[in-house]
């Protein structure tokens, strides 16, 4: 499966991987698809969670752009049969931490339409007192 989002310069290979106590926490330098919680994978019915870091130490990382994604924005999804989904980015927002875990449109149900929510850690309100971000930024899109 991949991802290629040319607005902000991503095109990677995605990987499965699993939230750990509730925590999404993928691979620096990967983006991942997040199983569990009656997400889908990438391509299918449902909403699919994908994530990815803003940063890697000092360095830049995959999702170090995201928060430049715009409404309109074209993703495409190539799902693991190769079948080609593009998705159109409905909304972005920053959100705490908290609020996207309660985000409707990141975890509510979804039988209706492909939905992809790529989320990333933001600057903008900075750090906690445990060193991470105390917000996500999140983009929303769907394919019609």
């Amino acid at each position: 499966m991949s991802i290629s989002v040319p607005a902000i310069g991503v095109n990677r290979s995605m990987r499965r991987i699993s939230a750990v106590d509730g925590v999404v926490n993928p691979p620096a330098g990967s983006v991942a698809w997040i199983r569990g919680y009656n997400r889908v994978r990438p391509g299918e019915v449902g909403t699919a969670v994908i994530a990815g870091h803003v940063v890697n130490g000092r360095r830049a990382d995959v999702f170090y752009n995201l928060q430049n994604l715009r409404r309109g924005a074209k993703i495409t999804v190539f799902d693991a049969n190769g079948k080609r989904v593009v998705y159109t980015v409905t909304a972005t927002r920053v959100a705490t931490k908290q609020a996207v875990s309660r985000d409707a449109a990141v975890w509510g149900s979804n039988r209706s339409v492909k939905r992809i929510a790529l989320i990333t850690c933001d600057d903008d309100d900075g750090f906690r007192a445990d060193g991470h971000r105390v917000s996500n930024f999140v983009a929303i899109a769907e394919a019609r």
